[in-house]
């Protein structure tokens, strides 16, 4: 967001230079103000990577000047000039912010077809194509148009279990530079083959920006029944009555039928660090990393060691009843593609996961449901829930993906008033929204730290750690039995309808117990 509006103060600070061009004085101003948030915006672009991509800002580039030039020509009149500018601001910041009530801001037909050039520009250099090919068909039989375009296909998804799904019929196809002008039409022959069910776009996706808060939430001075010296402060523990939860497992004497396993999709975990490694367990050695910090906090809100004299708690006061996984999906730099995060999603559900929790997502189009539900379906065959951020750009989360898929649990963001937090996507469309804390969220990162971060990345390791803790007391509990036990024992807050009830551990369990 702030990304946003350094670039509009460029292109606003721009287009009154062109039109104050005769004023010397103004002139100077407005120059200065175009440099330097010009300026601020490059240098964002450069010197943190992920935050803004480059066909993000190859776009905006060219958006600026070109716009610019286009206000130049009306730059002699100011009754043209003004609204002028005020509806292409407007047009642009609602195009990009995905609000549907400005005219020109039609994201169905601007965004969600596969011939866009946007589209083009945002794809997987390696695979800029996902192809299912239909059901007693060979890919030999396309081998026309992979001729004709001189295209590269392999397998798109490794999968042990490939009976139970149609994902083994997905090809990546990467096509060559020099044919990318062909795109269009490389699509339209595939379609015309008759000979595939689906296609789609892999577009590369970003990792939302973490934003740290630079004040910490005030330390609380209640005694807390786990020995983690931090838990005052973590907000969440007091909201979500998690002593409660303790004070039920203790009293009930309850004992988990099966170690959970939680899988944390996503930059990598640091599996070193001193408040999870008891609770890790690796897939494989190249997940176990995390250069960026994402995953390592998401894990520790998930899986923390409660009662280790260290740092934070989880729902778990024990290691008896959860385990902690990684499976990277997310590049250095916060890039990754559609097809990278569902074969993430699969590796998680072959090696055992019985929770799935994917902070991440993007634009939701009708073309990037269709494999996402595949994968979904595959992890909940495998006995997995699969749980998903909503967002954080404050809109309708029905325009995530795979937020919006079906089949998953979606959580939004609550602030420490239990609102919903200003940049958490609203989840009342969806079939099964649920809430958690996201704001002020106090965590684990890599080289045993810890840190207070915020979005719904954050909320949802919450509601995949309680979900992993309800398995481990009910293995074959499924994706729709946990979301009707959440909702039903979950909490009000103060807009329920956009955000679903808050999760409340305790209720849950006893919930659980009862059936």
């Amino acid at each position: 967001m702030l990304t946003l509006i350094i670039f509009l103060a460029s292109f606003v600070a721009l287009s009154l230079w062109f039109l104050f061009k005769e004023n010397k004085e103004l002139r100077g101003v407005f120059g200065k103000l175009f440099l330097g948030s010009f300026g601020l915006y490059l240098g964002t672009a450069v010197f943190m990577p992920g935050v803004v991509s480059w066909s993000t800002l190859a776009l905006n580039v060219g958006f600026l000047f070109g716009a610019g030039f286009f206000l130049n020509t009306f730059s002699s009149s100011k009754i043209i000039f003004i609204p002028m500018l005020i509806l292409m601001t407007l047009g642009y910041y609602c195009g990009v912010k995905g609000i549907d009530w400005f005219p020109f801001a039609n994201t169905e037909s601007t965004s969600n077809s596969l011939e866009t050039s946007s589209n083009i520009d945002g794809l997987d250099p390696d695979s800029e194509l996902l192809v299912e090919v239909s059901n007693g068909h060979q890919l030999s039989e396309l081998q026309h148009v992979i001729n004709k375009y001189d295209l590269k296909l392999e397998p798109a998804f490794a999968l042990k279990d490939n009976a139970s799904t149609d994902l083994d019929d997905y090809y990546a196809v990467n096509i060559p530079a020099e044919q990318m002008q062909n795109y269009t039409a490389i699509v339209a022959d595939f379609k015309a083959s008759n000979l595939i069910d689906h296609i789609e776009a892999n577009e590369i996706l970003s990792l939302d920006p973490v934003e740290t808060i630079s004040e910490n939430t005030p330390n609380r001075k209640k005694r807390y029944t786990a020995n983690d010296p931090d838990l005052g402060k973590v907000w969440g523990h007091d909201a979500m009555e998690v002593e409660a939860l303790y004070a039920l497992l203790a009293t009930e004497k309850v004992q988990p039928k099966k170690k959970a396993k939680i899988a944390i999709i996503d930059t990598g975990v640091d599996y070193k660090h001193e408040d999870l490694n008891t609770n890790f367990v690796s897939i494989s050695s190249e997940h176990n990393t995390d250069s960026h910090g994402h995953g390592t906090h998401c894990a520790g809100i998930a899986a923390a060691v409660s009662n280790n004299g260290i740092g934070i708690a989880s729902f778990a006061p024990t290691s008896d009843f959860v385990e902690v996984t990684s499976v990277k999906v997310f590049g250095k730099y916060g890039n990754t593609s559609q097809r990278i995060i569902i074969n993430g999603m699969l590796l998680a559900a072959d090696n055992g996961a019985d929770v799935l929790s994917m902070s991440l997502g993007g634009p939701s189009t009708a073309q990037s449901q269709r494999a996402y539900k595949q994968a979904v379906q595959y992890a909940n065959k495998k006995g997995a829930i699969v749980v998903v951020a909503a967002g954080n750009e404050n809109i309708d989360a029905r325009k995530r993906a795979p937020a919006s898929v079906d089949g998953v649990i979606t959580v939004a963001a609550l602030a420490p008033s239990l609102e919903k937090a200003a940049f958490s996507n609203d989840v009342s469309g969806l079939k099964m929204g649920i809430a958690a804390p996201g704001v002020d969220i106090y965590s684990t990162i890599p080289n045993n730290k810890y840190e207070y971060f915020n979005g719904t990345s954050m909320a949802t390791p919450y509601v995949a750690g309680l979900l992993g803790l309800m398995k481990s007391i009910r293995p074959n509990l499924t994706t729709q039995q946990a979301y009707k036990i959440l909702k039903q024992t979950g909490l009000e807050t103060r807009n329920t309808k956009a955000t679903g009830a808050l999760i409340h551990p305790a209720n849950a369990v006893k919930s659980l117990l009862k059936g």
